[in-house]
This record gives structure tokens, sequence and C-alpha cells, in this order.
């Protein structure tokens, strides 16, 4: 069998794959909407606010919104441009495409083989499939993160052009996500990398300082462009908080590893694993990069939320890595002696995972609106009870659960306005996010955050704490008692309350058993 066709099954295989894994992540991302929402309203304003527009209660100044360009980027693609769901889907497969391409044409380009490659893609598949969300802007990030690896691997070949090449790019990257971060930390990795390697040889300090004076004076110029966003200085402390900022006790993605998945912690080990083998088979000046595997791999293990991060970076690298080593070669050997056998497997996987992608409807944007849902793990959207404000013309102050007020605000702003939103440091401090947490558990306390705030509704989701305690002071949901909140809507995903005072001109709706249809934008 020819090498070709084998090559065109690996592919085909391991495309597969990688589509079965990721065509489950089909969901709107909740941040979507505050993104989106921000850049409508700076249409309708001439620029971007630095006030909070969307809450109620008291927000940080000024709002320093630093994913506002990922807003931009989605608003004018699915509303300007009228493409709506489809654009929406089609944009994440071609960064995908883009992603996985990357990881392959560096690997390579490094000196791997296809057959080593295969063998470490599969791993990297499993580790890194929760970063394509539809549409997060870390996967903004994933893709400056392969153009990056291509500069400092160019500059460290002595490529004069790579690393001013670097700074249109990261003033892009800034104005996207807060990602860009890694960027500047790695770009300070990879500084730190070539200094060790060079006095590793000359065991001369300041020769070896010598040989990095000029990628400091772009790391110092990449750390001044930081301005180059529309909050200028304000930006700065922004950032600060949001980096010192301990996310972990509210976003289980915050949360480390062994917190988050057994499965997960095992890959990383395995990953891990095999970048030491390597580096017991090679001189480390032959593994370009590994300071850079090594730091990921570090804040992977802490935040679940950058295992894929990693995962990117190790496959770029560890097939570089393992190629010529007795792994290696035992790999190519299984290569050559089994190409019939194996041409099957990668066929089979192609196929089966293309199947699997089609049963999870890959190319179908997702809105989930039941508690049943719910269930799986992701956002539940009020598409019912949002429908039903609109449908009844209400203007108020809406309570809100944390993964719900973007979506309200996308879908009512200006008429309503939400007590929180999946923003969080952006706009809220921490105990505001604690106490409608604490709220919504219904935990001691609670009611006195109703009479805090000009509350006039609040959305529950059901099945909530605070859908029981209420339900039971109610003496049955379905009566319309003269309460200080009654229940005006209910569906299998939320109820919906208001001040009895401005309830009496809302007829009660029961939608239980009821589809509740909810599309985008």
């Amino acid at each position: 069998m020819s090498d070709t066709f084998l090559q065109r099954a690996v592919f085909f295989g391991l495309g597969g794959a990688f589509l079965a894994a990721i065509s489950r992540l089909t969901i709107v991302d909740l941040d979507l909407f505050h993104e989106m929402a921000l850049i409508r309203e700076a249409f309708s304003l001439g620029f971007l606010p630095r006030v909070d527009i969307f809450s109620y209660v008291p927000t940080i100044t000024p709002v320093v919104h630093h994913e506002w360009g990922t807003g931009l980027i989605l608003y004018l693609l699915t509303v300007q441009l009228g493409l709506g769901a489809p654009g929406l889907i089609i944009l994440k497969y071609l960064l995908a495409a883009f992603i996985a391409l990357g990881c392959f044409c560096f690997a390579t380009r490094q000196g791997a083989g296809y057959a080593v490659f295969s063998f470490i893609a599969l791993l990297g598949i499993a580790m890194g499939w929760g970063g394509f969300s539809t549409i997060r802007a870390q996967l903004f990030t994933l893709c400056f993160l392969i153009i990056f690896l291509f500069l400092i691997e160019a500059d460290r070949r002595n490529k004069g052009w790579a690393l001013w090449a670097w700074l249109p790019l990261y003033l892009i990257w800034l104005n996207l996500h807060g990602g860009f971060l890694v960027g500047v930390g790695l770009l300070a990795v990879y500084i730190g990398q070539q200094f060790f390697l060079t006095f590793l040889a000359e065991k001369n300090f300041l020769n070896s300082l010598r040989a990095v004076k000029r990628q400091i004076w772009f790391l110092l110029a990449t750390c001044l462009l930081t301005l180059g966003n529309p909050y200028g200085i304000d930006y700065i402390p922004y950032i600060w908080n949001a980096v010192t900022l301990d996310r972990t006790p509210f976003i289980p993605e915050w949360r480390p590893l062994w917190e988050i998945s057994w499965t997960e912690l095992s890959e990383w080990l395995l990953s891990l694993g095999i970048v030491l083998y390597c580096a017991t088979q090679k001189d480390l000046r032959q593994m370009s990069g590994v300071f850079i595997i090594g730091a990921t791999a570090w804040f992977a293990l802490w935040h679940y939320r950058h295992l894929s991060i990693y995962a990117v970076a190790w496959m770029c690298y560890t097939p570089a890595y393992l190629e010529k080593t007795p792994l290696g070669d035992l790999i190519n050997k299984v290569w050559q002696e089994n190409s019939r056998l194996l041409a099957a497997i990668f066929v089979i996987m192609g196929i089966s995972g293309t199947f699997y992608a089609v049963h999870n409807q890959f190319w179908q944007i997702r809105i989930p609106t039941t508690a049943e849902e719910g269930k799986e793990g992701v956002p539940v959207y009020p598409a019912g009870a949002v429908s039903y404000l609109k449908d009844h013309k209400f203007s108020g102050n809406l309570m809100v659960p944390y993964s719900t007020g973007a979506y309200v605000s996308w879908r009512l702003y200006p008429a309503v306005k939400v007590s929180l939103d999946s923003r969080f440091e952006v706009a809220y401090p921490v105990p505001t996010v604690a106490e409608s947490i604490r709220f919504y558990a219904a935990q001691e306390g609670w009611q006195e955050t109703l009479a805090k705030y000009p509350t006039e509704a609040i959305l529950i989701p059901r099945g909530s704490n605070l859908d029981r305690v209420m339900t039971q002071n109610d003496g049955g949901i379905n009566q319309r008692a003269s309460l200080p909140w009654t229940c005006v809507y209910l569906d299998d995903g939320f109820s919906l309350y208001l001040r009895s005072d401005l309830a009496k001109r809302f007829p009660f709706t029961d939608r239980r058993g009821q589809p509740i249809p909810a599309r985008f934008p």
C-alpha cells in the first residue's frame, strides 16, 4: 500500500475524530450574548461605553470589556452581514480547521513524520476538544497561539522579520481576548529558554544576556503596545485584577484538573510523561519549545480552562521530540509494516467520527431551554420567559442567574435591565456575584437581596432551591394569591415572578410540557 493512501486515511481518521469531539459543542456560548450586546449599543452610541448600561445593581467603573473585538467580529458576521446561525457555525469550523492544520504544519516543519503525529494527535484531541465551543473568544487565542509559535520558531532561526510581524499580531490579539497574556507570557518564556540554552553552552552570563537583547526589546515593546486598546491606561489595573482574581468558587472551569475530571488529569499526566521520556532520549537543545510546554502544562494543571492551550502547544512540539527516539522508531516501524491495517483503522475511525458528528447535528446551533437539558452541564436560556416579557411589553429590572443575564440583555435591553451576567469581573464586584449565588440557592438572608435592589421581576431556574422555596410560599404555584411576588409564567426551564402590584396586568401562562423554540441571533 502506498504511503500516499495511508496518509490520506490518517487525515480522514483524525479529521473524523476531531469533528466528532467538537461536534458536541454546538451550544451558543453564554459570553457571546454580552459581547454582541455591547457592540450593538456601541454602534447606537457611536463609542464603546465605559460605564455599565445593562445592570441595575452597582457595578465597577470603568467597565473594561476585554472581549469587545470578539463581539465586533461576531456581531458583524451574524447581524450586520445577516449570516446568522450558519455564519457562526461556519466561523467555528474554519477556526477549528485552522488550529488543527496549524498544529500539523508546525509539527511536520519541526521534523515530525506522519506516523508519530498521528499517534500524538489522538491524545491532543482528547485533551483539547473542550476549547472549541460556539464561539468563545478563547478560540481566537488558540489561533493566535499557533501563529505566535511559528513566529518565535522563525526568530529562533534568525529570521529578523518574525518579531516585527509579532507586534501587529499582538495588537489584534489584545483586543479580542484576555488570552493575549498567553502571548506575552510565552514570549518571556521563549526569551528565558534562549538565554538558558546559550548560558548552558557558553557558561557566560553577559554573553547569554546579549544573545537575547533584541528579543527583550521586543518584549518591552509588546508590553507598551498593551495600551493600544479603546480603554487606554484603564486596561492595566483591570487586567491585573482579572489575573489575580480567584474565580474557582464561582466558575468550575477555573478549578484544577484533579477537581474537574480524573480522565483529563490522566491525559495530562500521559502527555507530560511522553515529553519527559523524550527528554531522557535527547539533548535539551534538541527540544525547542520545551519551556513553553512546561509553562502551559503548569497552568493547565491548575486551571482546566487552560488545558486546550496546553494541548495546542503540546501537539505542535511533541511529535518532533518523539521522532528519532526508540519509541518514535517503533511507531514508524509499525506504520511501515502494518500499513493496510492502520489504513483500515483510520478509515473506520473517520467514518465513525463522521457518523457521530452527524448524529450530533454538528451543523446545527443549539440554544437549550429546559431544565432537563441543563443536566448535561450546559447553560439553559430563558427563551420562553424572554418572549413572554417582550410580548407583554414588560419594562423594568429583572433579577437573573449568572448564566442567563447576557441572553436577557441581548433580547430585551434597553426595556429590561438585569441584576447580573457572565461578564463577572468586567462589570461586577465579587461580592455581587457571590450574593446572587446565595440568592438562587435560597440560603439564609436571600430575601434581603430583593429588598436591597429595586427588583421588579425574578427569573428562577426550575428545580433550583429558590424555585422550591417560592413554590412552597405560594401555596400552589398556579394560584394568584396577593403575595409580594406572584408567578406569571412557567415552562420546563424557568419560572417568572413579578412584584404582585405589577403582576395584575400580566396573564398567567403555563408552558410546561411545550417546546420552547429559540433562535440565533
